[in-house]
């Protein structure tokens, strides 16, 4: 329930879209959603539901300024495009995305994706990188 002095009106948070927006790409070669083995369409959906904690993390400047940027920008890109490379030891190496438009947000967005190794490694097969694209919700 908002109070009048709190401008925060309704929750908004991250969702997944398509989890992978239909590819998992290495350089040029990628491989569609419908294609890819079991386990990689596995190990995918649970980075994008990292990534999507993550970015809702209420004590994390990074994501908090990230999310009050997009409420204020309402024709920021939709879905929020990502390629992420991950490491062996599950922290992501490189993470690739069109700017925001504001330095600092492109700052924030990076920091709050990459502040930690992600849970586990990847498959030793998989390709990379994933694309995944997020999409705020109310």
């Amino acid at each position: 329930m908002a109070s009048a002095g709190n401008k925060r009106t309704s929750r908004r948070g991250w969702r997944p879209l398509a989890w992978l927006l239909g590819l998992l790409a290495l350089g040029s070669a990628s491989v569609s959603a419908q294609d890819a083995p079991a386990h990689w369409m596995a190990y995918a959906a649970s980075v994008s539901g990292e990534l999507q904690q993550r970015l809702q993390q209420e004590q994390d400047p990074h994501a908090q300024r990230l999310l009050a940027w997009l409420q204020e920008h309402p024709d920021a890109p939709a879905p929020l495009v990502v390629s992420v490379w991950i490491a062996g030891d599950g922290a992501i190496s490189k993470l690739e995305f069109d700017s925001l438009g504001d330095a600092r947000v492109d700052a924030d967005l990076r920091a709050a994706l990459q502040a930690t190794p992600l849970p586990a490694p990847p498959p030793k097969d998989m390709r990379q990188p994933l694309r995944l694209g997020l999409t705020l919700t109310q």
